[in-house]
């Protein structure tokens, strides 16, 4: 594509943004009763928001009731949720396509509604934000989709919470593989992925030992998945996946062999566990 056409469409994706916000997104009420919390980045994708909001409910004692509310559209992370939080009796999960009406139903019946983003929502008045960084904030259209990675500037927002720093060498938040099992060296190995920004995953595979030679990038919450995977398999001898690209997967399929789903830690440092547990006003960490 053209540079001055990438320079026309995050213009005109800037400017559609401030209209939907001024008509559609107009600042709303806050709860009455739970502490609404959104995990969000300026990222488009892939910033770590639901690895990040798994360490945060796990971290939330059982006598609290614990809303996780997530895009319909994130059929994936529902499941992941799911899947990760299978003997949580305390959470329950949304899927919804507007957070704030959905938080403002379920407002009595939760101490904690966690928005796995919902970062440009206006609307969550009150909400904690707790933001994900991963570079120097966007100021400028330059700076957005299609020309950057970015969705909104930093004049689009208040003040957060918290920023959580992801970069660098004194991170607050930090995301590893977990354990990476390479069988044979000679494998042909290729990676199918549909996060937002596949490059960290690939390189951290890279940086595990395996010698990736194909990667096949699909869009956020693909619904053709499955079809991507199964080309897939017939070039490598192994396809690797994240968690959350596995939940898209029939079970059959999940169990295939050249199945490889690596799962992600998250490491929190002491200081920024602590600046947590006081956001909230709660001994839990």
């Amino acid at each position: 594509m053209p540079l001055f056409l990438k320079y026309l469409l995050a213009l005109v994706y800037r400017i559609g943004y401030l209209l939907h916000h001024h008509f559609c997104l107009k600042s709303g009420k806050p709860l009455s009763h739970a502490q609404l919390i959104v995990v969000g980045s300026f990222l488009v994708g892939g910033a770590g928001k639901t690895p990040f909001c798994l360490w945060l409910v796990r971290r939330i004692p059982a006598n609290y009731k614990v809303a996780v509310l997530c895009h319909f559209k994130a059929w994936d992370e529902v499941n992941l949720y799911k899947m990760k939080l299978y003997d949580c009796t305390n959470v329950r999960v949304f899927a919804t396509k507007n957070r704030y009406k959905t938080a403002h139903e379920i407002d009595r019946l939760f101490d904690f509604i966690i928005c796995d983003d919902g970062f440009e929502d206006s609307r969550l008045v009150g909400a904690k934000v707790i933001r994900l960084d991963w570079s120097q904030p966007p100021t400028s259209f330059k700076d957005l989709i299609p020309l950057g990675k970015h969705r909104s500037l930093v004049q689009d927002h208040e003040a957060p919470a918290l920023v959580a720093r992801c970069y660098g060498a004194e991170r607050d938040v930090s995301f590893e593989l977990e354990t990476v099992e390479i069988a044979d060296k000679r494998t042909r190995n290729a990676v199918v992925c549909g996060l937002g920004n596949p490059d960290r995953f690939v390189e951290d595979l890279k940086k595990a030992g395996v010698d990736v030679q194909t990667v096949i990038q699909r869009p956020d919450h693909d619904s053709k998945f499955t079809a991507a995977v199964i080309s897939a398999m017939e070039l490598a001898d192994a396809v690797w996946m994240t968690e959350k690209d596995s939940c898209r997967l029939p079970a059959e399929l999940q169990r295939n062999p050249k199945i490889r789903v690596v799962g992600q830690k998250v490491s929190v440092s002491p200081y920024f566990a602590q600046k947590v547990e006081l956001l909230f006003r709660l001994n839990f960490i």
